[in-house]
């Protein structure tokens, strides 16, 4: 009967704690999901801002000389001497404007991507992110093979978070990005700043939301994600996206 009564009694308390741990867990995941929500509605409008800005800053003010140069070239208040240059400054204007609006678009979404696929447009990123505090390398390895639309922009925007998180936080002096096509599509980003502690991060909502954000986005197109770091020993993400063709 003692036997018995030890057993039922420590089956009663093991369910009890996995039913703790089963709410701790739901808990977390719960706050992880708030708190990427959040991030992400912070994310987008701090997007809209920038966008907003460079629309009134930049196309905005352009368009508004362009047109006063136009207007003063019609009403005749440019002496005719100066109608050449006038007619120059107007045509740079507007050339400076169809720029910025490539610019914006561009940031949008790349039109390499579209048109070329997803190892042209992350070289041309990791081109235009390079700096001379910071070299963005960037090879592959196999031939592409052909994605979908989805799998392309998410996997384009994973690795365009993933550096600019390097360039932001790491302090690093390379960040390496690598596409690998053969067998399972594999990313590795890669760079040799300070580390962090991947289970401390992942402890923290707030911090740890940009680990749950990455694997998030490689959770909707059946991929994976495995971050390698430590403090003073640099950062190594790798992504893994399974073929069609390959068993779950």
């Amino acid at each position: 009967l003692l036997m018995a009564g030890s057993i039922i009694f420590f089956l009663i308390y093991y369910q009890k704690r996995m039913l703790q741990n089963k709410i701790a867990t739901q808990e977390l995941e719960s706050g992880y999901q708030k708190q990427l929500l959040l991030t992400t509605i912070d994310s987008q409008e701090k997007e809209r801002k920038r966008i907003a800005s460079d629309l009134h800053d930049g196309v905005g003010a352009m368009l508004s000389a362009a047109k006063l140069n136009l207007n003063m070239l019609k009403s005749g208040a440019i002496p005719k001497e100066e109608l050449t240059e006038a007619l120059g400054e107007t045509k740079d204007m507007i050339d400076e404007t169809i720029e910025t609006v490539r610019r914006i678009s561009k940031d949008l979404l790349p039109s390499s991507l579209d048109v070329f696929g997803l190892s042209k447009a992350v070289e041309e990123l990791c081109e235009k992110l390079d700096n001379p505090k910071t070299q963005v390398k960037y090879e592959a390895h196999g031939d592409e093979v052909a994605l979908t639309k989805q799998q392309e922009l998410l996997i384009y925007r994973m690795i365009q978070e993933l550096i600019n998180n390097a360039l932001k936080h790491a302090e690093a002096s390379v960040i390496r990005v690598n596409i690998n096509w053969e067998e399972s599509l594999t990313v590795t980003v890669q760079d040799d700043g300070k580390g962090f502690n991947v289970e401390e991060i992942r402890g923290d909502i707030k911090r740890g939301v940009g680990l749950y954000s990455i694997e998030n986005r490689a959770g909707l197109i059946g991929g994976s994600v495995v971050f390698k770091s430590q403090p003073g020993e640099g950062t190594t993400v790798n992504i893994y996206i399974k073929s069609d063709h390959e068993p779950n």
